[in-house]
């Protein structure tokens, strides 16, 4: 609802952007309950225009968060988005 009414998906948050903050509930979640990873709130962010290739605060990208939670899902999303931005 908040990205339908224009919230910028490229804002920042205490120290992250929308997207770093997706990728770290998702990876965070899956820590501590042991549920299966999943990228939906990711996918919906890239959907809405989220920046791939930009860093939270301290400097950390999202393709580097994916890799600290070994989140693949959302690793394959960021990926694709690299690759597309190739053609």
């Amino acid at each position: 609802m908040l990205l339908d009414s224009g919230t910028d998906p490229n804002e920042m948050c205490f120290g992250h952007t929308l997207l770093t903050h997706a990728i770290d509930v998702e990876g965070d979640s899956h820590l501590q309950t042991g549920y299966r990873l999943h990228a939906a709130t990711t996918a919906i962010l890239l959907a809405y225009g989220a920046n791939p290739r930009m860093p939270a605060a301290d400097g950390e990208t999202p393709m580097q968060m994916t890799d600290r939670y070994e989140h693949e899902p959302a690793r394959r999303l960021l990926q694709r988005f690299f690759d597309l931005e190739g053609q």
